[in-house]
């Protein structure tokens, strides 16, 4: 492999195999443990296309089949028990796929050419399909265990999970939590507010009324940031803490011992860093900080006025991300992949770019090499 090459690889490695990643432990409710021989992953004369070919050969037919596998805590449940390890390699440059992906002993291998047959999402997609729903059911036969040893296992997997990065899901979480919070404000401006803890409701002048659910305080006095679900002394209703629970729960799931820890001395206040990901991932119509003498109560809010409000015009949505790129340092591309997700769309990333569809509507985003936005336009798909 040339230096061209390993650049190539490399850039898809740092750009856009995290987003795939991320796409793949969530379709399998767990942590995927995966092998990937990177170095054999090459095709001298077409290294240009792997931005194209190499999500829809190794990673997203993984997805897909990942979906249709855990529809139901019993898949969930098989898959973790049963598939041991993912390998992907090439090592025969095959695109035959009944040679290219086997399933043996626990171990889904994908040996597969890196540009060829690569349209074919859906053969590579139904092959581990097929192969996971025959060999996990053998398993399940064979193994009387498995619905008695979920505890185990789950304390396993505890110890096993691969870390993720707040910082990750800060990136995932920043664009629509702007677009939440942009809303939210326009339609607050110039409205004083009151709020009742006990009773969990946020109000703003005199008839905008919002449910909320109370994250966390900072003490500016005490430098210090206490989560809410640690706060007894408080006596916040358990009702108003399931979005900080939640929270809690990704921590422990991914590692994360911000999301985890009651309390922690910190000089700056972490609310908002906290709240961009807390709102965004438990889809809440925004957050919000409420200060009193010394201190800033950090809440969710869910209102359906906010929410029918969003951004769902191509037009209006390429508008928002070039306004908060243009204002805001965060990595574009892996960040604009979430943001359209997380409108419905369904993204590809050819070449160094984007291109997301819905409907009869397409969003195109072009990036440098480091994956900073050039341009970003919608249009009409014709037929």
């Amino acid at each position: 492999m040339g230096l061209k090459e390993k650049r190539i690889i490399q850039a898809f490695q740092n750009d856009l195999f995290p987003a795939l990643e991320t796409e793949i432990n969530t379709a399998a409710g767990y942590t995927v443990p995966l092998s990937i021989s990177w170095n054999t992953l090459m095709e001298d004369r077409f290294s240009h296309l792997y931005n194209d070919t190499f999500p829809k050969i190794y990673f997203l037919p993984l997805v897909e089949a990942f979906k249709a596998i855990c529809v139901d805590d019993m898949g969930v449940q098989l898959l973790k028990a049963g598939l041991k390890n993912v390998i992907i390699v090439n090592e025969n440059n095959e695109h035959n796929l009944e040679r290219a992906i086997t399933f043996e002993e626990g171990v889904l291998k994908i040996d597969h050419s890196p540009i060829m047959n690569a349209d074919n999402v859906e053969g590579k997609t139904a092959r581990i399909t097929s192969l996971l729903e025959d060999k996990l059911e053998e398993f399940a036969e064979g193994t009387e265990e498995v619905a008695t040893s979920q505890t185990e296992n789950k304390q396993q997997e505890a110890k096993e999970t691969t870390k993720v990065d707040i910082e990750e899901l800060y990136n995932q979480s920043f664009v629509i939590s702007n677009e939440k919070q942009e809303i939210f404000s326009e339609m607050v401006e110039g409205l004083d507010w009151s709020c009742d803890m006990l009773e969990g409701k946020l109000t703003y002048g005199e008839d905008k009324v919002f449910d909320i659910q109370v994250l966390g305080t900072y003490s500016q006095n005490e430098k210090s940031w206490l989560w809410a679900w640690a706060n007894t002394q408080s006596g916040i209703p358990e009702k108003f803490l399931q979005t900080a629970l939640a929270v809690k729960a990704i921590g422990e799931a991914y590692q994360i011992e911000d999301f985890t820890t009651p309390k922690k001395e910190l000089d700056s206040d972490p609310g908002v860093y906290f709240s961009t990901i807390a709102s965004a991932m438990a889809k809440e119509s925004c957050y919000v900080p409420l200060v009193f003498k010394g201190l800033v109560v950090y809440v969710t809010i869910t209102s359906e006025e906010a929410d029918s409000k969003a951004r769902t015009s191509p037009a209006l949505i390429c508008s928002h991300f070039t306004m908060v790129a243009a204002n805001y340092t965060f990595p574009h591309k892996y960040s604009l992949y979430f943001y359209l997700k997380g409108k419905g769309y369904e993204v590809e990333l050819p070449g160094n770019n984007i291109v997301a569809k819905k409907g009869d509507d397409q969003i195109l985003g072009i990036f440098d090499l480091k994956g900073r936005l050039m341009k970003i336009s919608n249009s009409k798909i014709t037929v």
